[in-house]
């Protein structure tokens, strides 16, 4: 059974190219926005990692961000927070909320893939072998 994924991400070509970069190895579910993520994590709270957009300081994916750090259900789910904002204060804010990793956009989804990885096997044994990723994306 493939690991569970849940990206939140407003923007359809960053979510067609998290998904692609990450759908072979996992099982990917994209919510637009806060909202419907929260909606369903209530559903389903059974995820490997969760990747969620922060596009600025003053934005509702902060507070969801702290509240599933909160929570004694989704706490122990690693969470990789990507941003269009080289803010360090938002770098610092989303470490301190829980955030397990902090990406700038634009990025190298090799190195999400990686971190992913990384992340999700980080307490337990990692997939037999290591495969190397090529990507083929057109973005129009």
């Amino acid at each position: 059974m493939k690991k569970a994924i849940l990206t939140i991400e407003g923007c359809d070509a960053m979510s067609y190219v998290i998904s692609s970069v990450l759908s072979k190895e996992y099982a990917v579910t994209n919510a637009e926005n806060c909202t419907e993520a929260f909606e369903h994590l209530q559903k389903e709270n059974e995820k490997d990692l969760i990747i969620l957009d922060i596009p600025n300081s003053s934005s509702d994916n902060l507070a969801l961000l702290e509240h599933m750090h909160t929570s004694a259900v989704l706490n122990g789910i690693p969470t990789v927070v990507i941003s269009n904002s080289d803010d360090p204060t938002l770098k610092e804010k989303a470490v301190e909320l829980g955030a397990s990793l902090f990406l700038t956009k634009p990025f190298d989804p090799v190195y999400l893939s990686d971190k992913v990885k990384d992340l999700i096997y980080e307490n337990g044994e990692k997939p037999a072998g290591k495969r190397k990723l090529r990507f083929n994306l057109n973005i129009f």
